[in-house]
C-alpha cells in the first residue's frame, strides 16, 4: 500500500513537473521559415515603409540622430537627465552594482528632487546583482521603480518572460537605443576583456513617440499606472533628414517582429549585408538566406566575439553554423579584444539597425526586445567605419583554419546548437 501511495506521489510531482517545463518553455513567440520571393523585395532606399509596416510600424520622417561607442553613451545620457525638466524614462535589462549605478542613481534622485518625474522599468533577473541599498534609495527618493516580472512561484508561466530592452527617453523629446547596460563593463573604449564593446544611439523627432509607447507598453503592464501629462507625449518637431522607425517584440506576438526585420532587411539587400552581434545562434533559415544573398552577389560580413563572451556555451552552439557560412561565402570574424556586445545590422550602406535584439531565440523567441531603424547614408558610413576600425582588433575565420579545432569542440558545437531553441 505504501509502495504504491509512493509511485503515484512521485508521478504526480513529475507531471507537475513537466507541466510547468511545458508552460515554462510555451511562451514564445513564433520564428517562421518564410517563403520570400527575393526578386519582388524592393531595396530599402525606395522599399523602407514596406520594411516598417510588415513589422508594425510607420516610418517616421525628419529625425536627428547621433551615434556613440562604448561608455561615451553614458556621458551624454547622464547630460540629457541633467538637464530633464519633466519627464525620464529609463529601461534596461543588465543593471548592476558599480560605479556607473551609483552614478546613475545620484542623478536620477537629483532630478526627483528637482520635481521630474522618474520612471523606471528594470528587469527582475538583469538586475540580480543591483546593489539593494542603491535602489532603496531610488525609491525612498521618489523615484518611480518598477522591477519587470519578479520570479515567484505563482508567476512561473512567465519566468521565460523577460524585458531585454534598453531604453532612456527625457522629456518626451529625445530617445536612445542601445545594447549597453548599466553596469561598469560598459565603461571605457571596449579595450579588454573588462570593458565590452557596444554601440548606441541618441535620437531627436517624431520616432521619440514610438520609443516612448514603448517604454509604456512595459510600464502599464507592471505597475497598471497611466503616465499622462507634460514630458510624456509632446508635440515634436521635425529636427533632421533621417527616416526611423522602431520595431519592438513582446510576448502576446504571434510572430516575432525582430526576427522579421532581420530577415525582411537582409534579404532586400543589393550590395552590402553587415552584422554585428554577440549571441549568433539563428536558425536555419537565417543561414539558408545569407547562403541565397551570397549567390545574388550581395557581400555578407558578419562579426561575432572570439574568446571573451559571457556565455561559452551560446558561442560554442554558433560556431556549429561557422563552416557552412564561411563555405558559403559569408566572410566572418571574430572579435579578440573583448564581448563585441552591440547589435548593429548595415544594408547597402543606407539603412541600419541599433537595439537589444541578440540573433538567437531568446531575442527573437522569447525577450522584449526594441531597436530603431535609420534611413540615412551618413549614419551607415559611420557605422561601416566603426566596423572597419574592429575588423583591426578581430581575427577572420576560415575554412582551412576552421579545421585545425579539434572533434572535441567539433561534437560539443553540435549538441550545443540542437538545444538553439532554448538559448
Amino acid at each position: 500500500m505504501l509502495t504504491t501511495f509512493a509511485a503515484m506521489l512521485i508521478a504526480m510531482l513529475l507531471a507537475a513537473f513537466w507541466t510547468t517545463v511545458f508552460f515554462i518553455g510555451k511562451r514564445r513567440r513564433r520564428i517562421p521559415k518564410l517563403k520570400l520571393d527575393l526578386d519582388s523585395l524592393p531595396s530599402l532606399d525606395d522599399g523602407l515603409a514596406t520594411l516598417a509596416g510588415l513589422t508594425g510600424a510607420p516610418v517616421h520622417c525628419s529625425n536627428s540622430a547621433t551615434l556613440f561607442q562604448n561608455g561615451a553613451l553614458f556621458d551624454a545620457m547622464q547630460s540629457d537627465i541633467a538637464a530633464a525638466q519633466h519627464t525620464v524614462h529609463l529601461e534596461s535589462f543588465v543593471w548592476t552594482a558599480g560605479v556607473l549605478e551609483r552614478r546613475f542613481v545620484d542623478l536620477l534622485i537629483a532630478r526627483a528632487a528637482a520635481g521630474v518625474q522618474v520612471r523606471m522599468t528594470i528587469d527582475a533577473v538583469g538586475a540580480g546583482g543591483a546593489d539593494p541599498k542603491q535602489l532603496q534609495r531610488l525609491r525612498d527618493s521618489g523615484v518611480e521603480l518598477s522591477m519587470y516580472n519578479p520570479i515567484a512561484w505563482w508567476n512561473l508561466r512567465r519566468l521565460n518572460h523577460r524585458t531585454h530592452r534598453k531604453l532612456l527617453i527625457v522629456d518626451g523629446h529625445i530617445g536612445y537605443a542601445f545594447g549597453h547596460g548599466i553596469s561598469d563593463q560598459w565603461l571605457g573604449e571596449g579595450q579588454d576583456k573588462t570593458h565590452w564593446r557596444d554601440t548606441g544611439v541618441r535620437v531627436e523627432g517624431a520616432v521619440v513617440q514610438a520609443l516612448q509607447s514603448v517604454f509604456m507598453q512595459n510600464w502599464i503592464e507592471e505597475t497598471r499606472r497611466v503616465p499622462s501629462g507634460e514630458g510624456c507625449f509632446p508635440a515634436l518637431r521635425e529636427t533632421g533628414t533621417i527616416a526611423a522607425h522602431v520595431v519592438s517584440s513582446d510576448a502576446g506576438e504571434a510572430v516575432s517582429s525582430v526576427s522579421l526585420l532581420y530577415t525582411l532587411a537582409i534579404a532586400s539587400a543589393r550590395r552590402e549585408v553587415i552584422i554585428q552581434n554577440p549571441y549568433f545562434v539563428p536558425g536555419r533559415g537565417v543561414v539558408e538566406l545569407l547562403t541565397k544573398m551570397v549567390e545574388r552577389g550581395v557581400a555578407v560580413h558578419l562579426m561575432v566575439p572570439g574568446k571573451h563572451t559571457d556565455s561559452r556555451f551560446v558561442r560554442r552552439a554558433g560556431t556549429h553554423l561557422y563552416e557552412g557560412l564561411m563555405r558559403a561565402g559569408v566572410r566572418l570574424y571574430e572579435f579578440e579584444p573583448t564581448l563585441i556586445h552591440q547589435k548593429v545590422v548595415i544594408v547597402d550602406g543606407i539603412w541600419s539597425h541599433i537595439g537589444s535584439t541578440n540573433f538567437d531565440a531568446r531575442s527573437l523567441a522569447l525577450n522584449e526586445e526594441v531597436g530603431l531603424g535609420l534611413l540615412d547614408a551618413g549614419l551607415a558610413a559611420q557605422l561601416k567605419a566603426a566596423f572597419d576600425q574592429d575588423l583591426l582588433r578581430s581575427r577572420e575565420m576560415t575554412p582551412e583554419l576552421w579545421k585545425k579545432r579539434g572533434w572535441f569542440r567539433t561534437v560539443f558545437a553540435w549538441f550545443a546548437y540542437q538545444l538553439h531553441e532554448q538559448l
